[in-house]
């Protein structure tokens, strides 16, 4: 059975409209993006959060212990993040593991904290949710570069592989991560 012509007509204009919307939809969210991180934002505290960026990790004083040739960090620590209302940002705990072959003895000690940026929407939004964030599964890097969903700040290596674990026990897994609002100004350039 073949189609009528208006009919295909419609159906070719009606996908073309709905690609024209997504990138549309696509744009508005880069632009949004770029216009929510414009300024660093200084929390109360002390934090502070760089302009691009839609939060920071930060694991005070993690441990480190090296078994021959693995080597393991352990620690927990807190996450900030911009807040979609003006003046606020967002706190919450997390749990942080990492590891690599990068061991030569057998030795246990606290270190540097290790501080990361989060330059993804989607990485704090997994955040916020509760959801584990596995290095493995978003792009990582050392220095600012454009595609990068985390940025290693400080006190870690490229070579680890690392999972934020929101929450500070067990019941963060069951009942869900619990957020305090905190003030945070911005930072005019």
């Amino acid at each position: 059975m073949l189609m009528p012509k208006n009919f295909l007509c419609v159906l070719y204009t009606v996908l073309l409209l709905s690609l024209n919307l997504q990138s549309v939809f696509a744009e508005a969210t880069k632009e949004n993006n770029v216009w929510i991180t414009r300024n660093a934002v200084t929390t109360d505290s002390g934090h502070f959060i760089p302009s691009g960026a839609f939060g920071i990790v930060q694991i005070e004083s993690p441990r480190q212990a090296t078994l021959l040739d693995l080597r393991g960090m352990a620690g927990q620590g807190d996450v900030i993040l911009r807040s979609d209302e003006t003046g606020y940002c967002l706190t919450f705990p997390l749990r942080f593991v990492a590891g690599d072959f990068g061991g030569d003895t057998i030795s246990a000690q606290t270190i540097d904290p290790v501080i990361f940026v989060i330059k993804s929407r989607r990485v704090a939004k997994e955040l916020v949710k509760g959801h584990d964030i596995v290095s493995e599964d978003f792009r990582i890097s050392r220095n600012d570069h454009p595609s990068a969903d985390i940025i290693i700040e400080s006190g870690l290596s490229e070579s680890f592989n690392f999972v934020f674990n929101p929450g500070r026990n067990l019941l963060a897994e069951i009942w869900g991560v619990e957020t305090t609002r905190i003030p945070c100004s911005p930072q005019e350039k």
